[in-house]
């Protein structure tokens, strides 16, 4: 989405803004496409509206949040970036399906984000419940009763579901979500205490997702600790996890993911993956709680015990329990490699890099340092994905991150006579003005838009009462003067937050990146005495990630190969930047 521009005049900035909780994709009518098909819609309207009224209307685009609840006060990034872009001045008009898109959240915690919005002069417009409009306060009491029953909804929905899935764990239910790796769901009606039937969720043996586990931990104990030399004299560990994991992908046997889900109909197995598989204790037939990280997400599972303090025998075992807990040691004496190379790797941890494949990329620390794709070993290509391939693709550290640095210079460079780079470079300055801002700046723009919006009020206002003053001249003479008022303060506040917007424009410090300090090395950005080499490693990050939105690259072709250590690399050919 590229950023709007600072609202003008009386002119509808509207932009759209959907949620779901749960990244699925079906029918239902709160599907983010489904609620993206509705504002847009919505939008369409207002185009009809603002024309009749001799106004503008513009799409700036959809704000979207899938798999975060807002009942969980969970940060979501679009919402933030919403909220900052009506800060900005850029949006007016915020368009959503219904009002829980907003905020599942306690009214009392949802009002001061919702009354900043509305203060801001921002009109908030339900595809379903109606327009909510800054000022308006029968507008402002139906709107608090639309939060609180959102929230009123969420609530009943968690209390719900927690007492639902007590009970069940009570009569010896399965509560833990998806049926894991290796079992499938069996439905048996209990009894409660109170005499009512219960259908509770069972967990049975899946007899090929079991045999897969088997012969798993049967390749582990034979190949324990022996290393072998393949075709191309290279050592492999046939018992590793990682060598498990490319002989499944490349007989396809079928992860959880490719078996169940829409989304992951393509997944292979991954060594993470393949851990957390025989990790679960369902294995032995032992019941488990789920672990949870910080941001809720399960992270392992934790046997349950009884009160002499034995594991609760809940399933029927996969593997023997001894095989089991043999199993565990095993892989905590797995050797675990110290990816030291990943805190020091330039292109690495900024969310950028990534392989033409759409797998990841890591670095590795190995006498010739390099990049690599992440793609699951052993999983096979498709031939109708671009950027697809087989094997590794490695692309050597130090050139790609010469190759990227000197292209952002190039690129600043350029401004002065290429109207693209020119562009590109206007938005990063406009970024970089919002994140070093001070806070001064920041409090008078936030002043200025809370005047303007309450100027657009006054003259809506005064078109609303016009009749009231067609009586006789005098009255429409004060008219005029009041509608001349209000619009001159909303002129007022247009000119200083264009001149604020360009002050940040100018905030770039373009000759301190450039400059160098060193005469033997003046004309090149990344020599001795230069802001890059005394740059900090952090520092050096921020300045890419300024500029790059996401880089990609293509594995080699054989004729791009590089052979020796005096191989020149191929790089320029197998990179795309995406700028910001």
């Amino acid at each position: 989405m590229t950023t709007p521009q600072v609202v003008s005049g009386m002119n509808l900035h509207a932009a759209g803004y959907t949620r779901q909780s749960y990244g699925r994709v079906n029918g239902s009518e709160a599907s983010p496409a489904s609620q993206r098909a509705a504002n847009y819609a919505r939008y369409e309207l207002f185009v009809k509206e603002a024309s009749h009224q001799g106004r503008e209307a513009v799409w700036c685009g959809h704000y979207e949040d899938v798999g975060i609840s807002a009942y969980s006060g969970t940060e979501r990034p679009d919402f933030e970036r919403l909220l900052r872009d009506c800060r900005m001045g850029r949006i007016n008009v915020v368009i959503v399906y219904n009002i829980s898109r907003l905020s599942r959240l306690e009214p009392r915690d949802a009002i001061p984000i919702i009354n900043e919005l509305l203060s801001l002069g921002v009109t908030i417009v339900s595809t379903t419940e109606g327009t909510f409009r800054p000022g308006d306060t029968m507008d402002l009491i139906h709107l608090i009763f639309r939060l609180d029953a959102a929230h009123q909804e969420s609530k009943n929905k968690s209390t719900a579901v927690r007492d639902a899935a007590t009970l069940a764990r009570s009569l010896g239910g399965y509560v833990g979500g998806k049926a894991p790796y290796g079992r499938k769901f069996r439905q048996e009606t209990r009894t409660s205490q109170g005499g009512k039937p219960v259908v509770v969720q069972l967990l049975d043996v899946e007899a090929a997702q079991a045999d897969v586990i088997r012969r798993v931990w049967k390749t582990i104990k034979e190949h324990k600790g022996r290393v072998t030399v393949g075709t191309q004299g290279t050592k492999e560990v046939p018992g590793s996890i990682g060598a498990i994991c490319r002989e499944l992908n490349t007989e396809g046997v079928a992860t959880l993911g490719s078996a169940r889900g829409k989304k992951t109909a393509g997944s292979a197995w991954h060594p993470k993956t393949l851990i957390r598989v025989l990790r679960h204790p369902h294995l032995a037939g032992f019941d488990a709680d789920p672990v949870y990280d910080a941001n809720g997400r399960v992270t392992g599972h934790r046997v349950r015990r009884d009160s002499e303090g034995k594991p609760v025998r809940a399933w029927e075992r996969i593997l023997e329990e001894s095989e089991w807990f043999e199993l565990q040691e095993w892989l905590d004496s797995r050797p675990v490699r110290k990816f030291e190379n990943r805190a020091t790797a330039l292109l690495t941890s900024m969310g950028v890099l990534e392989c033409a494949c759409g797998s990841s990329k890591s670095a590795n620390n190995s006498a010739r340092p390099s990049y690599f794709c992440n793609r699951p070993q052993g999983k096979p290509t498709d031939p109708n994905k671009s950027g697809d391939h087989s094997g590794r693709s490695y692309i050597t550290r130090n050139g790609l991150d010469d190759y990227v640095v000197r292209r952002i210079f190039a690129l600043i460079g350029a401004a002065e006579w290429d109207d693209e780079a020119r562009n590109i470079l206007a938005r990063v300055s406009e970024h970089y003005a919002e994140k070093n801002e001070t806070a001064e700046t920041a409090q008078e723009r936030q002043t200025l838009i809370q005047e303007r919006a309450d100027a657009t009020r006054a003259l809506e206002q005064l078109y609303d009462d016009a009749d009231l003053y067609r009586g006789d001249e005098v009255g429409r003479e004060r008219w005029k003067r009041d509608i001349a008022t209000q619009q001159a303060r909303v002129k007022a506040a247009d000119i200083r937050m264009e001149a604020l917007g360009r002050t940040g424009t100018l905030t770039l410090p373009i000759e301190e990146w450039t400059a160098s300090d060193d005469p033997e090395w003046s004309g090149d950005p990344l020599g001795r005495g230069t802001w890059w080499a005394r740059a900090t490693l952090d520092e050096r990050r921020e300045f890419v990630a300024l500029f790059c939105k996401k880089i990609t690259v293509r594995k080699a072709l054989p004729t791009e190969k590089s052979r020796g250590s005096k191989a020149e690399a191929v790089i320029e050919p197998r990179v795309t930047i995406e700028w910001a």
